[in-house]
């Protein structure tokens, strides 16, 4: 059962077309993701869906590849098959070495690429944290010192946080409006 409808451009509200035109510019893409497109009955939930993924996924610190790996890992474990497609095709694009075995592997524990070696700690921390936040409450596992010790930040240990939080929720916003597939994020094979 279909349970929302996507807004189009040209049946959105002034407001709404104004944030569209701002997405698709900082994106640089014509068409707005099927995801936001679900929140453009509302201005205010778009709005805060946008900046969110604007400050958390487009810009800071971390880079955009190890970002996708991040959000692919949380979304392939939960079960997402729209934000597993979307962030496996954008960590393809970005990396064009990959192969969608080696997403699906690093998902898993194992890093058979020519990753960085921080890249698969931060994405197992991340996503525990993320999936299991009482995890972290353990007195055995200090995860702020393990991605000390990978090279990051305080900054940058807020931002892999905020990237997994936004992942959750973006997990739980796709699979409870059943947002519809888009070109060019096909469903993932087998």
């Amino acid at each position: 059962m279909k349970r929302t409808s996507l807004v189009e451009y040209e049946d959105a509200s002034p407001e709404v077309r104004a944030i569209y035109d701002e997405i698709m510019n900082t994106m640089g893409s014509p068409e707005v993701l099927n995801f936001l497109r679900a929140l453009g009955h509302n201005p205010h939930a778009l709005r805060a869906v946008w900046s969110m993924l604007k400050e958390t996924v487009i810009e800071g610190e971390i880079p955009a590849l190890l970002k996708q790996l991040i959000l692919f890992k949380i979304s392939i474990v939960a079960g997402n098959e729209y934000c597993t497609a979307l962030h496996g095709h954008a960590a393809l694009n970005l990396d064009p070495t990959l192969t969608y075995d080696d997403l699906v592997a690093l998902s898993g524990g194992t890093c058979a690429s020519n990753l960085p070696p921080s890249f698969p700690v931060a994405i197992d921390i991340v996503s525990r944290a993320s999936l299991e936040p009482k995890s972290v409450e353990s007195p055995d596992w200090d995860f702020e010192d393990q991605l000390r010790d990978e090279g990051f930040s305080d900054s940058e240990i807020d931002e892999l946080l905020a990237i997994g939080f936004f992942s959750v929720m973006m997990n739980m916003l796709t699979d409870t409006y059943d947002v519809p597939w888009e070109s060019p994020f096909p469903p993932p094979t087998d």
